[in-house]
């Protein structure tokens, strides 16, 4: 079994708070383009971060909406989005609270995952963009 190449990722800028792309931002790119996204394709990215995956998805031409809960994270992806020159709806909020009943073609999401030894994820900080608790499941 061969396995596409990931799709390489556009530059995005990715400030200190804000989880910067790395290889499980590839593996999600590369599960978009396998959905084929396109013209019309309603595309949510729930914890979008710096918008790399997002951005991945309007190129292809889909309507994308992505939202974050960190003030940094949404103002980043609003950011880069702008020096891509591509079109994303950005908004602030907890997973699907800013987007209440909406329906979505397809969903992505890269939350934090990663265990850290305290009970309870940071409210703020650099490991907010990572820390996802003992279990890594916060």
């Amino acid at each position: 079994m061969t396995s596409t190449p990931a799709p390489p990722l556009s530059p995005v800028l990715a400030p200190a708070g804000v989880y910067a792309p790395q290889h499980d931002t590839a593996l999600l790119t590369r599960a978009v383009t396998a959905e084929q996204p396109g013209p019309g394709t309603e595309v949510l990215d729930l914890g979008t971060g710096t918008g790399a995956v997002a951005l991945h998805a309007a190129r292809t031409g889909a309507r994308v909406t992505a939202v974050d809960i960190s003030w940094t994270a949404v103002l980043t992806a609003r950011l880069n989005a702008a020096r891509a020159r591509c079109r994303l709806r950005v908004h602030r909020g907890d997973l699907t609270a800013p987007v209440t009943g909406r329906t979505f073609d397809l969903v992505v999401s890269n939350p934090p995952y990663v265990p850290a030894p305290e009970e309870t994820p940071p409210a703020s900080g650099p490991a907010r963009a990572w820390d996802a608790g003992p279990d890594g499941r916060a």
